[in-house]
């Protein structure tokens, strides 16, 4: 009780406006760094550990804040160590946690991520207490002054977590607050109905290239993204990897390509993406700038162990920004201008 009263005052600030609420997983993930991915019944040493608090979630709302936008977090955790340990993360970067809830008979979310030399991540883990959270003990002033709702796709698993996130965004809705989704591609796989069914509520949707082929059954990444606007979402971020993304609105589809940057773990790598994308719509700051900004933070993220703590600064995104201004001219250069004005200021 004294470590969860110690965390729960820290930041305790109910009654203060969050610009941005995130509802999803807390984690702490165990990074294991291995030369290759073994076969069946075969081993891989490891040549370096790492533990990190994480969650798709927390690691948006660590990302948001750390660009200044003021962030709370809806989860649940349980009462152990790994708790403390996600709890600290999101307090340290200034995450509003009073509405984290805790649980006496699961435990905290834990992953374990292999980690191959290419920086890709493999996941095994335990979502514990995340998918316990619970709609009725969610405060309903939790999105008084909110202009965004976050809603990580991981949240739509399976009761009763899918439905504190459905109430979120019922409630969202009907105050005129925006909605962002982070499919996932396991929830895009398991309950692709459900996702559907929220497109026309989203005004920005996050997945990669294989979650809109489950969701929309459509191929060519254009055509997706196109699709996807056509069923109600005001901007969408295709994520493509190494190529970058396509940024989408109802106006136009533009790829916008990838930051080079030596990629160490691509663990977090979507959720700083996520924060790009949602920073770019709360400021307004145009469909090539905000495509460009959630590159940046998915790039940085790529670059570091782990996720969480390790998630970008603001200082970090402003030098990459202005080191590749340098290289160009043109629109592609006021796009860049135009984001490192909005994260400046």
């Amino acid at each position: 009780m004294v470590k969860k009263d110690h965390f729960k005052t820290r930041y305790q600030t109910r009654g203060s406006m969050a610009e941005a609420v995130v509802i999803g997983d807390i984690n702490v993930d165990v990074l294991a760094s291995i030369p290759a991915y073994p076969l069946p019944g075969g081993d891989a040493l490891a040549e370096r550990i790492v533990t990190r608090a994480g969650g798709s979630a927390a690691n948006t709302a660590i990302a948001l804040s750390r660009l200044g936008i003021s962030a709370k977090m809806i989860g649940r955790v349980g009462r152990d160590v790994w708790a403390d340990m996600g709890l600290q993360s999101l307090s340290d970067s200034r995450v509003d946690i009073a509405d984290v809830q805790r649980d006496d008979l699961a435990s905290t979310g834990l992953f374990f991520i292999a980690v191959t030399p290419d920086g890709e991540r493999t996941m095994f883990g335990l979502r514990g207490a995340n998918a316990r959270t619970d709609p009725a003990s969610i405060d309903p002033g939790a999105l008084d002054g909110a202009r965004l709702l976050h809603v990580s796709g991981y949240a739509l698993l399976e009761p009763p977590q899918r439905d504190a996130a459905l109430r979120l965004v019922d409630l969202a809705v009907q105050r005129g607050v925006s909605v962002s989704l982070d499919t996932g591609l396991q929830p895009a796989l398991a309950v692709p109905d459900i996702i559907r069914r929220l497109l026309p509520r989203l005004s920005i949707c996050v997945l990669g290239i294989e979650e809109a082929r489950a969701l929309i059954d459509v191929s060519a990444p254009a055509d997706a993204a196109a699709a996807l606007v056509d069923r109600g979402v005001n901007l969408v971020g295709l994520k493509l990897g190494a190529q970058g993304c396509l940024a989408a609105d109802a106006f136009r589809v533009e790829h916008l390509p990838a930051f080079e940057v030596p990629v160490v773990d691509t663990t977090g790598a979507g959720d700083a993406f996520s924060a790009g994308l949602i920073f770019g719509w709360l400021r307004g700051a145009g469909l090539q700038a905000t495509g460009t900004l959630a590159n940046a933070l998915g790039a940085l993220a790529a670059t570091s162990w782990g996720a969480g703590p390790a998630m970008p600064e603001r200082a970090d995104v402003l030098r990459l920004l202005r080191d590749h201004l340098a290289d160009l001219s043109g629109e592609k250069a006021r796009w860049i201008a135009t984001i490192i004005k909005e994260i400046g200021d």
